[in-house]
C-alpha cells in the first residue's frame, strides 16, 4: 500500500509515492485521470496540486490559503476559474466567461493550468474525493515548517534548498529523486509532488486539516485545501 502526491508538469503528472509503513519512496510520471477513474488497488490516499471543485464565484479555500501564507507566498494561490471557463479555447474567451460568471477576469496562470484542471474535473467525483483531494504545495510546506511560510521563491536555488531540507525530515532520500528526476520534470514540480505526498500521508494517518470549512460545487464536489 502507498500514498502519493501529484503535480502537473510539462510531460503530464509527476507522482511522488511513499510505501506504507516503510515510507520507501519512488517517482514516476503517471496518467492521473486514469488513476482517478480506476484507482490503483494499493493506493491509500492521493494529494493533488490542482483546484478541485469549481464555483461561479470566489472559493473560500483560496482566500483562506492566501491568508495563511501571507505575503509574498500568498500570491502563489491563484483564483480558481469557474467550470465554464476551463472549456474555452483562448484566454480572451475564458476571461470573458469567467467575468460573466464570477465578476472578475481570469488569472493568466489559472488559464495556463486550465487543461489540467479540466482533466481532473472531468474524472473526479465526490466518492473519489474520499481518497483523492486538493492540496496546495505552499500550504503543505507552511504546515511542515511549523506553520511558517517559506522565505524564498521555489524557482530559486535558495527556495529549492529550503524546501528540500524540510522534505528530507520526512523523506530522507529526497535529494536522490531530484538528482535522478524523469526527463521533462522540473525540480520544483518534484518538490511540490513530495509535499503533496506528505499531506496524503497525514490524511491517511488522520492528522490532516483543511484551510476552511468545505463548500460544495454544483457537482457535489468538496471545495477546500488540505494540509
Amino acid at each position: 500500500m502507498f500514498v502519493a502526491g501529484v503535480d502537473g508538469c510539462p510531460v503530464g503528472w509527476i507522482a511522488f509515492k511513499a510505501e506504507l509503513p516503510s515510507l520507501a519512496t519512488s517517482v514516476e510520471v503517471v496518467d492521473l485521470p486514469s488513476w482517478l477513474r480506476k484507482r490503483p488497488p494499493d493506493l491509500a490516499c492521493l494529494g493533488i496540486d490542482i483546484p478541485i471543485g469549481l464555483l461561479d464565484g470566489s472559493r473560500a479555500c483560496d482566500k483562506a490559503a492566501r491568508k495563511l501564507l501571507g505575503q509574498p507566498r500568498g500570491t502563489t494561490v491563484f483564483p480558481a476559474p469557474c467550470r465554464a471557463a476551463v472549456q474555452a479555447g483562448t484566454y480572451e474567451e475564458a476571461s470573458v466567461i469567467n467575468r460573466q460568471k464570477t465578476g472578475r477576469d481570469l488569472n493568466l496562470q489559472s488559464f495556463y493550468i486550465g487543461p489540467k484542471i479540466k482533466q481532473v474535473d472531468d474524472a473526479i467525483t465526490p466518492e473519489i474525493q474520499r481518497w483523492a483531494f486538493e492540496v496546495h504545495p505552499e500550504v503543505c510546506f507552511w504546515a511542515l515548517n511549523g506553520q511558517h511560510p517559506m522565505a524564498h521563491n521555489k524557482k530559486t536555488e535558495a527556495g529549492r534548498n529550503e524546501r528540500l531540507n524540510l522534505l528530507r525530515t520526512v523523506f530522507p532520500n529526497m535529494h536522490l529523486h531530484l538528482d535522478g528526476k524523469p526527463p521533462g520534470v522540473g525540480k520544483d514540480d518534484l518538490l511540490d509532488a513530495a509535499a503533496a505526498a506528505w499531506t496524503a500521508l497525514r490524511r491517511y494517518r488522520g492528522e490532516a486539516s483543511c484551510v476552511c470549512t468545505p463548500e460544495r460545487d454544483e457537482k457535489g464536489l468538496e471545495v477546500t485545501v488540505y494540509y
